[in-house]
């Protein structure tokens, strides 16, 4: 089906309607009050009824129709042009199976967007580090005094940014593979896959899907464009001889990658020299070094591109200035020796390595949520000769204490409840980790909130709110 979908042609000048299936707060509705404001007609379809979309409702235009509580195939009788379709909602819902029986178009919001936008066009992708590489590489190019939009899946939709766009600008887009499973004619100009380990395999049948999905990044691409990949990552490697772009590769362990790490700086071959101090960076852990090496290789890709000759240490100074973003990797700072680590966006086995990875002494992992289909017991091998103890949160609770059996593990009620017992089971100069490997709408909003009450109990410990002893 996504074969079929990738070959169809879509006239975007001659639409006239549309439908867009889940208001979500962001994506769904800023889709939709973009193309009402080009004068289309424009339906919104979601599943939730309207007493729970009532604060989304009321930001939409007021030419959008509402279709709310159901999405019965029968909605596309009234022949809809396009269908755009919300990353949280699958393409194997019965409506948008109907759309792609009916030759209806169904895209993502990025491919729309993509359409309208102006400009340098740079989309980052991978199971981890999308967000940071994404920040980070926007960060170097507003330094660098270009004019930058960052959107995409790091909760901007890029379609709110296609009017501030012009032919000067540099877009930095985060995309998912939710994202990608729906694009037609999305051209970057640069390209990167950070890094693919499982995930989302409670969305995708298997591993081949999911990176199939991700790969749609460098679909339309062509030689006069760049693809940013991973070399460590055999996955990303073995499929290399579909990518048209020009290969530019990142290593931690082959010093023939166009950039790798000696083990003290970041060496970009182009270069006469080092051009990248990890020490000198404001944010931590190896899996960052692989995100430098990334951002770097994207920004001299996109300068090339634009024929644009900075000099590296402008390059360098910039990314020194880059000063993270939270939840990932955050050091909150000491409380009774302990050093205090908020990586809540860890929602992966992944990333739970690279953060284990990272330390050279003993740490207290604090683990656990709403599982996501992965062979979690793989987390017990990254933990070995990593973690004094394991504090497991959430719903699986009973499941990772089997996977950490060997351990000293302990079940706690809340996340509070959780950062005290890691206390306990700490001594003096260990670090304490919040990275679950898990999704957190078991117990929280989202990781952001998650990783909000792990740092504000850190500060009711250091202010004497809360008592450990």
């Amino acid at each position: 089906m996504l074969g079929k979908m990738q070959q169809m042609t879509i006239n975007y000048d001659n639409l006239k309607k549309v439908i867009v299936v889940g208001l979500g707060y962001r994506t769904g509705l800023a889709a939709a009050n973009f193309l009402s404001a080009r004068g289309l007609d424009v339906t919104v379809s979601d599943d939730k009824d309207e007493s729970q979309l009532a604060d989304i409702i009321s930001k939409l235009n007021q030419s959008v129709k509402i279709i709310a509580g159901h999405q019965d195939p029968k909605i596309l009788d009234e022949e809809y042009d396009l269908l755009v379709l919300s990353p949280g909602v699958p393409k194997t819902i019965p409506l948008v199976k109907c759309a792609f029986e009916k030759n209806i178009p169904v895209i993502s919001e990025i491919e729309l967007a993509a359409y309208y936008l102006k400009g340098m066009i740079i989309a980052i992708t991978g199971t981890d580090g999308k967000s940071t590489t994404t920040s980070l590489t926007a960060h170097v190019f507003e330094k660098l005094g270009f004019k930058t939009l960052m959107g995409g899946n790091i909760g901007v939709p890029l379609i709110s940014l296609v009017d501030s766009s012009d032919e000067d600008t540099v877009s930095v887009i985060e995309v998912s593979s939710y994202q990608l499973e729906t694009v037609y004619n999305f051209h970057p100009n640069v390209a990167a896959i950070l890094n693919v380990t499982p995930d989302h395999l409670d969305r995708y049948p298997s591993m081949k899907e999911y990176f199939e999905a991700k790969m749609c990044i460098t679909l339309n691409q062509t030689e006069d464009d760049f693809f940013v990949y991973n070399a460590d990552d055999d996955t990303i490697c073995s499929a290399l001889s579909r990518v048209n772009a020009l290969n530019l590769s990142f290593s931690l362990k082959d010093k023939n990658a166009d950039c790798f790490f000696n083990g003290d700086v970041i060496i970009d071959k182009s270069g006469k020299s080092a051009i990248i101090d990890p020490a000198k960076m404001k944010i931590i852990g190896i899996h960052n070094i692989q995100n430098e090496m990334a951002a770097l290789l994207i920004v001299k890709a996109a300068l090339s591109k634009m024929k644009k000759n900075i000099d590296d240490s402008m390059i360098s100074e910039a990314f020194y200035s880059f000063v993270g973003l939270p939840h990932r990797m955050e050091y909150l700072g000491d409380f009774a020796g302990r050093k205090f680590i908020n990586d809540s966006k860890a929602t992966t086995i992944g990333a739970v390595e690279m953060a284990l990875k990272s330390f050279n002494g003993d740490c207290v992992l604090i683990v656990g949520g709403q599982t996501k289909g992965d062979d979690y017991s793989r987390l017990a091998k990254y933990a070995k000769g990593k973690v004094r103890g394991i504090v497991i949160i959430g719903e699986a609770s009973s499941h990772f204490a089997d996977i950490f059996y060997e351990f000293k593990n302990i079940i706690a009620n809340t996340l509070e409840d959780a950062i005290l017992k890691s206390l306990s089971l700490s001594l003096e100069g260990d670090t304490i980790l919040l990275s679950p490997a898990c999704a957190s709408f078991d117990m929280f909003e989202s990781f952001e909130h998650r990783g909000d009450v792990f740092r504000s109990t850190y500060f009711k410990l250091v202010n004497g709110e809360l008592k450990w002893t």
